[in-house]
């Protein structure tokens, strides 16, 4: 696992070095888009060791380091349920791109009256 985050940062400093570069050629919405991304990446690293990598690396080890659980590990199980949709949530809330469609959608949705079809009631004979 060590291996795998140090690759993890150093990927993300370099592109964090190289955008920082980058940015004095680019518009600023396109900057500011890019910076979203980035922050988006940040996150979506974060969340899953947070919500994947703590709880199971403790799982994981305790049988190699000869440790004994007295607890209820659901609290785990429900922590590595909450991954899928965090990450969509925290993706959708950084970029503002996304944040504008899903409000918009949300008022076409919610805050729009109900139209009803007019029905005429016929009486056959």
């Amino acid at each position: 696992m060590i291996l795998q985050y140090t690759i993890i940062i150093y990927c993300g400093v370099r592109m964090h070095l190289m955008m920082s570069r980058e940015f004095k050629n680019l518009s600023v919405p396109n900057k500011k888009l890019q910076k979203q991304f980035f922050r988006a990446l940040v996150t979506q690293t974060i969340a899953p060791t947070v919500l994947f990598v703590f709880p199971a690396a403790y799982v994981l080890m305790s049988p190699l380091l000869d440790i004994e659980m007295n607890f209820q590990t659901g609290w785990i199980y429900a922590a590595l349920s909450l991954f899928p949709p965090i990450d969509s949530i925290a993706l959708m809330c950084l970029v503002s791109e996304y944040r504008k469609v899903i409000k918009r959608l949300y008022r076409e949705l919610c805050c729009k009256p109900i139209k009803v079809p007019d029905i005429e009631l016929r009486s056959s004979s």
